[in-house]
């Protein structure tokens, strides 16, 4: 019955997301939901045997499901969102200043404090499990979150690549761009709600 839950929600935080960003943050993310989940569909197929869902809604080879690709797009909106605030936080800074590699910092800490409790909630629920015969994974497990050092180290290396994919993408992806307050790199930047 958990399970089942788990799923439902799974699809419902999407729609919850993205609303509450744009009622209350001001701030359309669906460019970063599409991007993000583009990234969380990539990774998941060409990973597929590495992890056991036990979700029932699945797309690819009958293991892989829906809502884990586009579970994603809503981690990395949650991590683009609060690295950003921690990088204008921290330098003081109205938004970030195009091409200033201090973001790939605040984007490894961002998806620390996002990713592991989602890793460790994901485990913990039983909504997947590690295939260790394939991955014999040995460098040990982190205390308390039960999750091995190699995925931290994955997705530390993971992080300091994709929230730049989704801030560069984004902007192709949002319907209405003058709600996306987000910064490109490219570009100027707008500053931040």
């Amino acid at each position: 019955m958990t399970l089942i839950l788990l799923e439902i929600w799974s699809y419902v935080q999407i729609p919850v997301l993205w609303y509450l960003f744009k009622r209350y943050a001001r701030r359309d993310v669906s460019g970063q939901m599409i991007a993000g989940t583009l990234i969380g569909a990539f990774l998941e197929f060409s990973t597929e045997p590495l992890w056991q869902y036990h979700f029932k809604i699945t797309v690819y080879k009958h293991n892989t499901p829906l809502s884990v690709v586009t579970g994603w797009g809503v981690m990395f909106t949650l991590v683009v969102f609060l690295s950003e605030k921690l990088y204008c936080f921290c330098l003081k800074k109205d938004s970030i200043v195009p091409h200033d590699k201090r973001i790939l910092l605040f984007d490894a800490l961002g998806a620390l404090l996002i990713g592991l409790p989602l890793e460790t909630w994901g485990l913990k629920s039983g909504v997947w499990n590690y295939r260790n015969d394939i991955l014999r994974w040995d460098w040990g497990t982190m205390p308390l979150f039960r999750m091995p050092y190699e995925a931290l180290f994955g997705y530390t290396l993971l992080m300091l690549i994709a929230p730049t994919f989704v801030r560069y993408w984004q902007g192709a992806f949002t319907p209405d761009s003058s709600l996306s307050q987000t910064p490109r790199f490219g570009g100027s930047s707008a500053p931040l709600s």
